[in-house]
């Protein structure tokens, strides 16, 4: 793992050195109250060999770690604070950040809050987005980001594939609501277990 940070004050951990790293990027969010360290160490393994994959440090400070907002509640979370790491996450991978090129394709993934961002940035940017896998996550349910549901982004969403991993039978609203906005808004694709990543990240390098 490689740590830096970014001019802007971003702390990242890159999975591969500055001259090996590729052009298909693979952004990786940790889970609400966790760490860049924790999610590199149990996810970069699992990245194909022609992606770099950069976790990116949320905002938020916490007592373990840092959170992308303060409420892990699917039908309360706070706009603003939402909008705001979405942001964060964009101007992280601005080529002007770090002089490097425009990326051939960028996938996300994303481990619980680490999900629901995944998915946000979907809905605000869909035309860049190559593939989003979610693990043991949710969709936000907020009308302010539903009117991006709406727009002109909609087209492009609806054509990124999207695996979504559980890891134990759910019935609970985040679940019921998930479902039904990734069926509705992506290409979307169930599985239990962590195997389905590399493929699925392999297959949507272009």
């Amino acid at each position: 793992m490689y740590p830096e940070t970014l001019s802007s004050g971003h702390r990242v951990i890159w999975s591969l050195p500055e001259h090996l790293r590729t052009d298909h990027l693979v952004l990786v969010f940790h889970d609400a109250g966790s760490t860049i360290e924790t999610v590199a160490e149990h996810y970069f393994g699992y990245l194909p060999a022609a992606t770099t994959g950069l976790a990116i440090q949320a905002g938020f400070a916490t007592t373990s770690g840092n959170s992308w907002f303060t409420t892990t509640d699917h039908e309360h979370a706070n706009f603003p604070e939402v909008i705001s790491a979405a942001h964060r996450v964009f101007d992280a991978i601005d080529q002007d950040e770090y002089g490097t090129s425009n990326y051939a394709s960028i996938q996300l993934l994303g481990v619980g809050q680490g999900a629901a961002l995944a998915t946000t940035l979907l809905r605000v940017r869909a035309e860049a987005i190559n593939g989003i896998v979610g693990i043991g996550g949710y969709v936000i349910d907020n009308a302010m980001l539903a009117t991006l549901d709406n727009g002109g982004a909609e087209i492009a969403a609806e054509t990124t594939p999207a695996l979504w991993l559980t890891t134990s039978e759910s019935h609970d609203p985040s679940a019921e609501f998930s479902r039904a906005w990734l069926t509705a808004h992506t290409r979307f694709i169930e599985a239990e277990t962590t195997s389905a990543i590399t493929p699925f990240l392999t297959q949507n390098v272009s």
